[in-house]
């Protein structure tokens, strides 16, 4: 039995273990996919746990995104331009970073059909999962911009993404007036911090004193709970919206389809991921 992990702090919420695990059953191959709760101090003891075979692939998420590249031996082209890796693949004695956030999240804008070509988009947060949507949004011809709380990490992002595509990234202070300047004629905004992730429903990124743009689209990649205090926010204000469960979808098939060679069963991983979470 190969066993895949998801890394991340916390995991406890996580539905990516059933969402895999029934894939790999309909498949009917010998994979299992494991949650590991790997505080950020104990980050290099994971990684040498993966050195020795314990694990033959991972999922990377919050908040080893970035941390991860250290200890990588190689980085797809998407990985290394962007600077984040969500996705390992064990190939020999090598440990290769890819990141599938990115085609995963472009495939959500199609599917929503979001056309943000010339278009000014606020993207919550300055982390790994900012940095692969920031930079999908670029491929796609955004102005994009940036509100987090770590101004430098903001502008390291946009230093970065500017260099790797030569596309036009904002940075913004976590102020309810930079929050008003940002959003200023946005299409689509993009929530990529935890904040409304179960058990913390309450939270939101959004400032509740700052009014909606008219015709904005909102996509938060919190899936759990299913509508988030964001989601509720903007619907409450008549705007359509989207929780993050088509996104974990999207980025985990490309992940099987990394670690495994087969074609992921879409339908089966989307049905278990929504049993999972009301459970």
């Amino acid at each position: 039995m190969k066993t895949i992990a998801l890394i991340g702090h916390p995991v406890s919420h996580s539905v990516s273990p059933a969402m895999h695990n029934a894939a790999f059953s309909a498949l009917q191959i010998a994979y299992r996919y494991v949650a590991v709760d790997v505080h950020p101090d104990k980050f290099p003891v994971a990684m040498e746990r993966m050195r020795t075979g314990e694990w033959v692939g991972a999922n990377i998420t919050i908040p080893h995104k970035q941390s991860v590249l250290p200890h990588l031996d190689k980085l797809s082209e998407t990985a290394n331009s962007l600077g984040a890796v969500n996705t390992l693949i064990c190939m020999g004695e090598e440990i290769i970073g890819d990141n599938t956030d990115v085609p995963g999240f472009l495939a959500e804008l199609d599917a929503f059909h979001v056309d943000v070509n010339l278009q000014p988009v606020l993207v919550f947060g300055t982390g790994g999962s900012a940095r692969a949507i920031a930079f999908a949004l670029l491929q796609r011809g955004a102005e994009v911009r940036l509100l987090g709380r770590n101004l430098r990490s903001g502008a390291q992002i946009a230093r970065d993404l500017h260099q790797a595509t030569g596309g036009r990234v904002l940075n913004f202070d976590w102020t309810p007036t930079d929050l008003g300047d940002a959003s200023q004629g946005c299409t689509l905004a993009v929530n990529c911090t935890p904040l409304g992730m179960t058990p913390n429903v309450h939270a939101t990124p959004w400032f509740p004193v700052v009014p909606f743009p008219p015709e904005l689209f909102v996509y938060d990649l919190v899936y759990n709970p299913k509508e988030t205090m964001l989601v509720r926010q903007a619907r409450s204000h008549g705007l359509s919206t989207s929780g993050g469960m088509g996104m974990l979808i999207q980025q985990g098939a490309l992940a099987i389809a990394c670690w495994t060679g087969c074609k992921p069963p879409v339908d089966t991983m989307r049905a278990a991921a929504q049993r999972a979470l009301h459970a």
